[in-house]
């Protein structure tokens, strides 16, 4: 049964994406034997009625189904289908599954995966491992980039894939003329998300580095960002540490903490070595100071940009 079903897992859509493309290139399959179904836009029944089709001029054919998940909401009669299909699949198609959501097994979909797939994890690089990543994506298109330039992208992309990839699409067509990317192209192109901001804020508010965070704070004013959305972020990223550093405590490796978060290892690297630079009693006296700043400004009793300033400046 192994060899009609396929399972690939992985909460990275960019990796899972790729690897099932790299899977059904290896297969050699035309155009006309490969089709890629979604169960969020069609229905089950038209999908486990081409399963059940033979292949055009061929000895077989690949249906690449995403969301699968939707079928634990579904009624009955849809999950025994799904259900009797696994059980005996069509021998002329190969069926591959791009799971994002973690399936129980204690449900009968997620079962009948485990006992009638082959199931495949797909794992973030190791955080020393995304340089190279990076090369290799450039190079499989023909570009060259700089160690200097990977550097900068990797930190501005916060080392998420999917945003490395649109960004990769953009400094492909900005230097289509010699192909090869620099850290200049990088620095000019690809900008800091305000994610990046909010954890570059943090950082130097927790090391009580007055004029870094006042001049953090005032560049977001600048771009216009709500000084409720910037208090926000910095709440979320204080009650992360917190997180983390209890997380650490219970003896949680990096991977797990990965798993728990549903990040790359790249950063949950960093998400844990920042936790450790902190003491947890300073992020409770922050967390303290964030709640009665945020009870306030919503009471009316401060203005809301001059309260985040005022507690930017530790008065």
């Amino acid at each position: 049964m192994a060899d009609a079903i396929y399972a690939f897992q992985s909460t990275n859509e960019y990796l899972l994406r790729k690897t099932v493309a790299e899977r059904v290139e290896k297969l050699g399959v035309d155009s006309f034997n490969f089709i890629r179904y979604d169960l969020l836009e069609t229905s089950s029944g038209d999908v486990l009625e081409d399963l059940q089709t033979i292949a055009f001029f061929s000895e077989s054919k690949v249906i690449v189904v995403r969301h699968i998940e939707v079928v634990l909401e579904a009624p009955q009669g849809i999950i025994n289908a799904w259900i009797k299909y696994f059980e005996k699949p069509n021998p002329d198609v190969i069926l591959m599954l791009e799971i994002s959501e973690v399936i129980p097994t204690t449900s009968p979909i997620g079962e009948a995966i485990q006992k009638y797939a082959y199931i495949e994890e797909i794992k973030d690089p190791k955080q020393e491992e995304y340089p190279a990543f990076v090369k290799e994506l450039f190079e499989s298109d023909g570009y060259q980039i700089t160690d200097a330039a990977i550097d900068v992208l990797l930190e501005r992309t916060n080392y998420e894939f999917n945003l490395l990839n649109k960004e990769a699409e953009k400094l492909e067509l900005y230097t289509v003329a010699d192909k090869v990317i620099k850290e200049v192209d990088v620095m000019k192109l690809v900008s800091r998300n305000l994610e990046e901001h909010i954890y570059e804020l943090t950082n130097a508010l927790l090391a009580n580095n007055m004029s870094k965070t006042i001049d953090i704070y005032h560049d977001l004013i600048a771009r216009n960002e709500d000084p409720l959305r910037i208090l926000n972020f910095i709440v979320n990223k204080m009650r992360e540490l917190m997180h983390i550093k209890l997380l650490i405590n219970k003896g949680m490796r990096q991977d797990e903490i990965a798993d728990y978060f549903h990040i790359s290892n790249g950063r949950a690297y960093y998400m844990i070595k920042n936790s450790r630079e902190v003491q947890l009693q300073l992020v409770e006296q922050h967390l303290h100071k964030l709640g009665k700043l945020d009870f306030d400004i919503k009471s009316g009793k401060i203005d809301k940009k001059l309260g985040v300033e005022l507690y930017l400046l530790g008065v």
